[in-house]
């Protein structure tokens, strides 16, 4: 079966997509982002199909050692859809909580958008947070 290379918006740790490629048997797919658009972006780059495969095929080439082209490619370009927090968030967070401890509000902060994107983060978030909720400790 050829590889698969599929273009995401989102950051990819090369450790990560390595163990994840050696485990699974479907073809691995390749999320490119952040910064990197960011920046191309700002320098007014087209984002035409054929770029963004390239850059994917490159970075499993680098990441991955898959040096094989693939035998097909789906690119899909998702802006915006992965938070990246800005300079100043772990501050900002922490007045938030103060705030709503202080005030005793009925709210409780928990996902992606506060204290890491990844699924294990959110998941860690949401025990946390319900935790908090029915007033108990989080098991580990």
């Amino acid at each position: 079966m050829g590889r698969t290379v599929v273009v995401l918006g989102g950051g990819i740790s090369g450790l990560a997509a390595s163990y994840h490629l050696s485990r699974a048997p479907c073809p691995p797919k390749v999320m490119l982002g952040g910064s990197w658009l960011q920046t191309l972006e700002a320098r007014g780059a087209v984002f035409s199909q054929e770029l963004l495969q390239q850059q994917a095929q490159e970075a499993a080439a680098t990441q991955l050692g898959l040096k094989e082209p693939p035998s097909h490619c789906l690119v899909h370009l998702h802006k915006n859809c992965i938070p990246q927090y800005t300079l100043g968030h772990w501050q900002k967070l922490e007045a938030a909580t103060q705030f709503l401890a202080s005030q005793r509000l009925p709210l409780t902060l928990a996902g992606a958008s506060y204290e890491g994107v990844a699924v294990n983060d959110c998941i860690e978030s949401g025990r946390q947070a319900a935790a908090r909720v029915l007033g108990s400790e989080p098991d580990s």
